[in-house]
């Protein structure tokens, strides 16, 4: 195998794959990257067994088709570090040779043959879901699922795909994030799989500008995904998920409207003065005001209260919760986004440029030079939440598809 191809493009390429790569691993061929190059395309497949990367760099010059199997952190070192524009390879055999200007690598890898074999994938079954819509979904599910391995089937994301929707839902038995996301051609017989985060997180690494779709194929075993630049394959998450829309508590009687971000700023200063092992805040609930107070009495012991508005004409209340809980899911709706802010009915006056004395007598803008726009942070919309007593999830809604539970504490704070 012989090809020359952009530096810049090929450390891209390896940083992908390197994230399906194992650090440690008793399989030593896992710890590698096969390089395949044929028809002025460079493939690079990375893998631990229980899910797999497959990345394209295109624009390749290759002299000679072939394989290569070689040591995937030694090979991304190498390429991340070197400052040419472009790198040329040479292997024969097992031996690789690294070209570049005034210096040469030579790395021995192993037999192509002992790669794994990645797994195909097949259009014909294929499910097409929005990249914006993947993105989104993911984003606002896979934090809230379990670290302990003893609830395993916790440990994934549920993704459910009908024919016109898709679902994602993410659970540690305390919380609850759930999305729903309108689908155009989805499966007539409802798909229900539960997929490990990262796996998710690795097909958002497939994805290259200009892609508008992700497809998927579904085996009983195992997710498939696929892009222009890519594909990616995952052994899914055995057991049994929760009913998830049995747990979401019906006919509130106390409904908080209230800005994430403020709500958001004063947990964090809330959360500075509670216990490290109880983590509790408490919200007490008034006409328009929710105040919230937390106390740690060990260690540096004191306390903290805030007050935040917010539209409430009920009864007075009081709960306790995580902040943590609800800091995560406020992250996550509200992080203001930043816009131009246009003004094209009070157009700015052309001011002149200084002079050499900084007196501002120099020349003018040109006429119709449009002068720089301000960035303004577009208002996030308030979310709603729902109450019930001190020992029913909390519910928290944002927009119409979005649903987050939150277990109250029965800490007296």
């Amino acid at each position: 195998m012989k090809f020359r191809c952009k530096r810049a493009d090929l450390a891209q390429a390896l940083s992908v794959v390197a994230s399906a790569v194992p650090a440690r691993t008793s399989v030593p061929i896992l710890m590698n990257v096969k390089v395949a190059a044929a028809d002025g395309e460079l493939v690079l497949t990375g893998t631990d067994l229980e899910m797999g990367l497959r990345y394209s760099v295109r624009d390749v010059g290759i002299q000679k088709s072939g394989g290569a199997v070689l040591p995937a952190q030694k090979l991304h070192q190498i390429i991340r570090d070197i400052r040419d524009d472009e790198v040329r390879f040479d292997v024969d055999g097992k031996l690789c040779s690294i070209e570049i200007e005034g210096g040469q690598f030579k790395l021995t890898g192993a037999d192509t043959q002992d790669f794994p074999q990645f797994p195909e994938f097949v259009e014909g079954k294929s499910v097409r879901i929005a990249v914006d819509d993947f993105r989104d979904m993911v984003r606002k599910t896979a934090f809230a699922v379990s670290a302990e391995a003893s609830r395993y089937a916790l440990t994934g994301v549920l993704f459910v795909l009908r024919e016109n929707e898709a679902r994602m839902v993410g659970t540690d038995g305390k919380r609850l994030a759930y999305v729903k996301k309108r689908l155009k051609g989805g499966p007539k017989e409802e798909i229900k799989v539960i997929v490990p985060p990262k796996a998710l997180h690795l097909i958002e690494k497939i994805v290259s500008e200009g892609d508008e779709e992700i497809a998927f194929e579904f085996e009983e075993t195992q997710l498939k995904a696929k892009t222009s630049a890519g594909q990616m394959f995952a052994r899914l998450v055995e057991g049994s998920f929760p009913n998830y829309e049995d747990v979401i508590p019906g006919d509130p009687d106390k409904k908080i409207s209230i800005s994430p971000a403020e709500l958001e700023y004063r947990l964090r200063l809330a959360m500075n003065m509670t216990d490290d092992k109880s983590r509790a805040v408490k919200f007490h609930l008034s006409k328009d005001s929710l105040k919230l107070f937390s106390r740690r009495i060990s260690g540096d012991a004191g306390e903290a209260s805030g007050e935040v508005a917010i539209k409430y004409a009920g009864a007075e209340f009081d709960i306790s919760f995580n902040p943590e809980f609800f800091i995560d899911f406020l992250k996550v709706v509200s992080g203001a986004s930043v816009v131009p802010a246009e003004t094209p009915e009070a157009p700015a006056k052309a001011e002149p440029e200084p002079d050499a004395k900084g007196k501002g007598k120099g020349k003018p803008k040109a006429k119709g030079e449009a002068p720089p726009m301000p960035a303004v942070a577009v208002e996030v919309p308030p979310i709603v939440l729902e109450l019930r007593d001190k020992t029913t999830a909390g519910v928290i809604r944002a927009g119409r598809d979005y649903v987050y539970l939150v277990m109250p504490l029965t800490i007296d704070v």
